[in-house]
């Protein structure tokens, strides 16, 4: 005789399987939401979180704009060591009077991320100040 399986049998085993389903989607979700990708980007958006500091090499009074060696980020703005990132043409701010640098001067700057033009190396400080 041929004996049929047991529907109960059937049941179970679906149970089981939907338990396991939604285990594995638990573990997928804490994974996948447990990376450092939002922390990043909610940083990023965060205005005057760019802070450099650099050498003036020159100033020029009738356009108001100086230029700076050595630009590099500040040690709150970087992880790891500093990169000198060259020569840049620096907009200080309305606040800032640029007659209070001079040739060898060493300033930090604050910058928005829109203002930030790596191709011509141009940025518009927010703040700026003398470095001690």
């Amino acid at each position: 005789m041929n004996k049929k399986p047991d529907s109960l049998i059937y049941i179970m085993a679906l149970a089981g399987l939907i338990v396991v389903a939604i285990i594995t989607t638990s573990i997928i979700n804490a994974v996948k939401n447990s990376g450092s990708a939002t922390d990043i980007r909610a940083k990023a958006g965060v205005v005057n979180t760019l802070k450099l500091v650099g050498t003036v090499e020159s100033v020029d009074g009738t356009t108001g704009i100086l230029t700076v060696l050595d630009v590099q980020f500040a040690p709150e703005s970087r992880s790891g060591k500093a990169v000198n990132y060259g020569t840049w043409k620096v907009t200080p701010p309305v606040s800032f009077s640029i007659a209070t640098v001079g040739p060898g001067s060493k300033i930090n700057f604050t910058v928005n991320s829109d203002s930030f033009d790596v191709v011509s190396k141009e940025v518009i400080a927010a703040q700026m100040s003398l470095s001690k």
